[in-house]
C-alpha cells in the first residue's frame, strides 16, 4: 500500500497542535528500549545549528505519523563518517506501521538533503541487530554495511550508509 499525501516538515515549522502529535506519537517499549522517547528525539534539535540539526516530522495529509532526526558537521555522531549526515531517531507511529510510511519517509529524507544539504555525500545510520524489520527496510531502500557490527550498550549494532546521487553527481 502505498502512502499518499506524505511530507517531511521541521519541528520548529510545526504548529502547537502538531508538535504536541509529535510528542504523542506511539512508540513501543521494546522500541523506546533501543531508541529513546520521543521527547529525546525532539530535544537533539532543540537549541542546535538548523545547519547542523534538523527534527522533521513525517506528516500524513497534515497529520504527524513519525519523526526522523538529521545530523551533520558538530552534531555529526562518533560513529557515522565525517562526509555524511546521520539518520538518527526515526520513528513511525505504531499504529501507522505497516502502511509504507517508513519507506516513503527515507525517499523523502533523501530529497530533503537533496534540496537543503545537497554537499552531503552519504546517509548513515545505525541500528539494532534484533530490530530484524528496520533492518530489512533499510536494506530495501540501498542501505549497506560500512563497518564490523560492535556491541552496543543493549546489543549488537549495525552501521549502514547510503550514497545520495544527487550529491555524488554535483
Amino acid at each position: 500500500m502505498t502512502p499518499t499525501r506524505l511530507q517531511l516538515q521541521r519541528w520548529q515549522a510545526l504548529n502547537s497542535e502538531q508538535q504536541q502529535s509529535v510528542l504523542a506519537l506511539h512508540i513501543p517499549p521494546e522500541q523506546i528500549e533501543f531508541a529513546g522517547t520521543m521527547a529525546q528525539a525532539v530535544a537533539v534539535g532543540e537549541g542546535a545549528s538548523p545547519d547542523e540539526v534538523a527534527g522533521l516530522a513525517v506528516l500524513h495529509a497534515e497529520v504527524p505519523v513519525g519523526f526522523v532526526v538529521l545530523c551533520r558537521g558538530s552534531r555529526l555522531p562518533a560513529w557515522a563518517p565525517t562526509v555524511a549526515v546521520a539518520l538518527r531517531a526515526m520513528r513511525i507511529d505504531s499504529r501507522e506501521q505497516g502502511k509504507g510510511h517508513g519507506r516513503h519517509a527515507l525517499a523523502l529524507v533523501e530529497a530533503w538533503l537533496a534540496e537543503h544539504w545537497p554537499v552531503c555525500p552519504l546517509l548513515a545510520l545505525c541500528v539494532d541487530d534484533q530490530n530484524l524489520a528496520a533492518r530489512r527496510a533499510y536494506e530495501v531502500a540501498g542501505f549497506t554495511e560500512y563497518t564490523e557490527p560492535k556491541v552496543g550498550r543493549i546489543g549488537l549494532v549495525r552501521y549502514l550508509s547510503k550514497s545520495l546521487k544527487e550529491a555524488a553527481s554535483a
